[in-house]
């Protein structure tokens, strides 16, 4: 309520008379509102939940539209408007316009890539990623862009939050696989009588092993290369070569992630023995290795030491010595000194002593 301020009447004849003026009540229209047990102003902030409005029209008017005073008006869905409310006293009217702005609705949040995955789900070179997020009232802001570049791992998320104009909150993950590290590779080579053979041992984590793939220069056929093998398997056999000619082969590993490993070994293929390699200087005892011979079913493999104190048939294109050995009847031990070496091929059954070409001999030391 307002009071209008005191009236004077001042005569000409300088006498003046004062009244008091009569207190009357100036029109008004507001509305109230009620959100989580608190009553206050409307106002045109973001209420996060249901609202209830009551209209206060004083003093009681005779004409009013768009409202009903002292009676509860409740919002309870997602709502942005303008309410209005008309009131008329005596001829008199007044019409107050009261933003309203509800949010019962939760906001939503997205975590996105800014790209496709490398490789069969997984990722091997950095990724970035950006939540963003919907909301009725807006969304007033977001985590900003993640970027990972590591460490490799078979399952990890980047997360990010954003939050709407009402004050709620959403979150978002985004779960991925990575690795950017190369399959481990280690080659053997082992050339033989017309033979190029080669094994290999690749490994990959957390990332699965994909496939291998060998590759020769030259290549069949007088082509300049050729790919000669793709696949799981971790040894081939190459007898399309010819003795004496050098073969570049090529091996590539690659895992699921889409690293990939080269290795590059040189084979001439032909009869000889491989290692040790002739007159070396030892102080183990080391495996004899020698070329595949096509078709041989075992080897005689005999050690000299002035005379012959070992002889042995194996099945493989190796033989390891030990420290000690019988031979004859008599105990031998590899004692420092120069030894000399033999190997045959045998084929058949042993039994039928039936031998081919030496594949050659050599000498080492034993320290």
């Amino acid at each position: 309520m307002r009071v209008r301020g005191l009236f004077a009447l001042c005569a000409v004849i300088g006498v003046c008379v004062i009244w008091a003026g009569v207190a009357q009540a100036q029109n008004s229209i507001s509305a109230e509102c009620t959100y989580a047990g608190q009553t206050s102003d409307c106002t045109d902030s973001w209420y996060p939940g249901a609202v209830t409005v009551v209209w206060d029209v004083a003093p009681p008017a005779t004409g009013i539209s768009g409202c009903a005073p002292q009676i509860q008006y409740v919002f309870d869905v997602d709502t942005s408007t303008r309410l209005i409310c008309t009131a008329t006293w005596s001829g008199q009217s007044l019409t107050a316009n009261v933003p309203l702005n509800v949010e019962v609705s939760a906001p939503t949040a997205t975590a996105t890539p800014d790209r496709s995955p490398d490789a069969n789900g997984w990722y091997n070179h950095p990724v970035t990623v950006t939540t963003s997020g919907t909301a009725f009232s807006g969304i007033a802001s977001c985590t900003a862009p993640q970027r990972f570049t590591g460490p490799s791992t078979a399952s990890t998320a980047l997360a990010g939050t954003c939050t709407d104009t009402a004050g709620k909150t959403a979150s978002a993950s985004f779960p991925f696989r990575y690795d950017a590290t190369p399959p481990a590779l280690n080659v053997t080579s082992q050339p033989g009588d017309g033979l190029a053979g080669l094994t290999w041992h690749a490994a990959s984590a957390p990332a699965p092993m994909s496939w291998v793939q060998v590759t020769r220069q030259p290549g069949l056929k007088k082509a300049a290369a050729s790919v000669l093998y793709t696949g799981a398997a971790t040894t081939y056999r190459d007898r399309a070569v010819r003795n004496g000619s050098a073969y570049t082969y090529t091996i590539t590993a690659a895992d699921q992630a889409g690293n990939v490993t080269h290795r590059t070994v040189r084979i001439i293929p032909g009869i000889r023995l491989l290692s040790p390699r002739s007159n070396a200087r030892l102080s183990a005892p080391p495996t004899l290795r020698w070329t595949e011979i096509p078709k041989a079913t075992y080897y005689n493999v005999q050690l000299f030491k002035g005379s012959k104190i070992l002889s042995a048939w194996p099945t493989h294109a190796r033989f390891k010595l030990s420290k000690s050995w019988r031979y004859r009847g008599r105990r031998h031990r590899l004692r420092p000194g120069r030894y000399h070496w033999y190997v045959w091929p045998g084929y058949g059954p042993q039994r039928d002593n039936k031998y081919g070409k030496a594949v050659g001999n050599a000498t080492f030391v034993i320290r």
